[in-house]
């Protein structure tokens, strides 16, 4: 069994939509941080007015007029403007920064009143030694699948041990480069990539680290833009096993992932895995393995349009399910098996 889970399942325990994030997020920032950025939504977005939920644009929208303005800085001026090319990338980190230190918080509030809908999709999950596709950075399925277990094969970077795992081709927040792990306590954190002293580290416990100098621990997530960078051996590896999984699943179950219009990378991982069901997974050399044949697909989302964009990448009918995560578990969508 391949779970691809996106925002509709954090949605569903008290995380912000695409659509509300920024509004909310805004509320959370000091009034200079809040000042300073402004000054940036507004150039964007001449109309724009804090104290006016409509005229936010989305976070992807936001950060990826940022990268645009970053990218193009010093070839669209002759002098520096309102603000330096450093500020930019400053007020950029400190939203991020802000945005992880946020869902921090929302996870822990999420699981003091955990659901029983959620307790029944972790206990499948775990039976059925499910791969699971997360697109969030959150970490409220690696608690409950691993809590102090947690370990590189978790996160499917190791195929020698079976069993359940959690593949994050977006990053997630308890992960951090070399440079930010290093003052990290060698009992908290252990390597996903490279070694004892390079590479990419995960955190645990599953918290933000703590500093007592004031360190600010910024985790390894791609940000939500539209022209979305993936550099590193670590995602070459997760983008590889996401291909692998998808490729031999019997089903494929999509709960609460909308494959928005502009995501071109998971667009593109999911057509491969789908593609190789039919055509046989690649070789080495360029021959191909036998073909498992189509999974049996199901999408379950309120919305209408996830429906249609992830039926055009699977390539044949899935099973829809217009509703929310917590009413297809509750009415025994889970029992439903190919």
């Amino acid at each position: 069994m391949v779970y691809v889970v996106g925002a509709g399942l954090s949605a569903g325990l008290g995380f912000p939509t695409i659509t509300d994030l920024l509004p909310q997020l805004w509320e959370r920032l000091d009034r200079q941080a809040a000042d300073d950025l402004a000054d940036v939504v507004r150039f964007h977005h001449p109309d724009y007015n804090p104290a006016l939920y409509g005229t936010y644009p989305t976070i992807e929208q936001l950060l990826s007029e940022m990268k645009a303005n970053a990218d193009l800085f010093s070839a669209t001026r002759p002098a520096t403007g309102g603000f330096t090319s450093n500020q930019l990338e400053d007020r950029r980190s400190k939203l991020l920064y802000e945005l992880a230190t946020w869902f921090h918080e929302l996870k822990k509030t999420a699981l003091i009143s955990k659901p029983e809908w959620l307790d029944q999709l972790v206990t499948a999950m775990k039976n059925e030694q499910a791969a699971i596709i997360s697109f969030n950075w959150d970490l409220i399925l690696d608690q409950l699948l691993f809590g102090k277990e947690l370990d590189k094969a978790s996160y499917g970077l190791d195929r020698r041990r079976t069993g359940v795992r959690l593949i994050k081709p977006h990053g997630s927040l308890n992960w951090f480069k070399d440079d930010t792990a290093g003052p990290l306590s060698e009992r908290k954190k252990f390597a996903l990539t490279g070694n004892k002293t390079s590479g990419v580290f995960a955190f645990r416990p599953l918290r933000a680290p703590i500093s007592k100098k004031g360190r600010q621990y910024m985790p390894l997530i791609i940000p939500p833009v539209y022209a979305k960078q993936f550099e590193g051996p670590l995602f070459r590896k997760l983008w590889q096993e996401t291909v692998r999984v998808l490729s031999t699943a019997s089903e494929v179950r999509f709960l609460g992932f909308s494959l928005a219009e502009a995501d071109f990378h998971a667009r593109f991982v999911l057509r491969c895995g789908f593609y190789n069901q039919e055509n046989g997974q690649l070789k080495r050399g360029g021959a191909r393995e036998a073909p498992t044949g189509r999974s049996k697909v199901t999408v379950v989302d309120p919305s209408d349009h996830p429906h249609k964009r992830i039926r055009s990448v699977v390539g044949w009918e899935c099973a829809s399910h217009k509703k929310m995560i917590s009413d297809w578990i509750e009415e025994g969508g889970l029992l439903c098996t190919s």
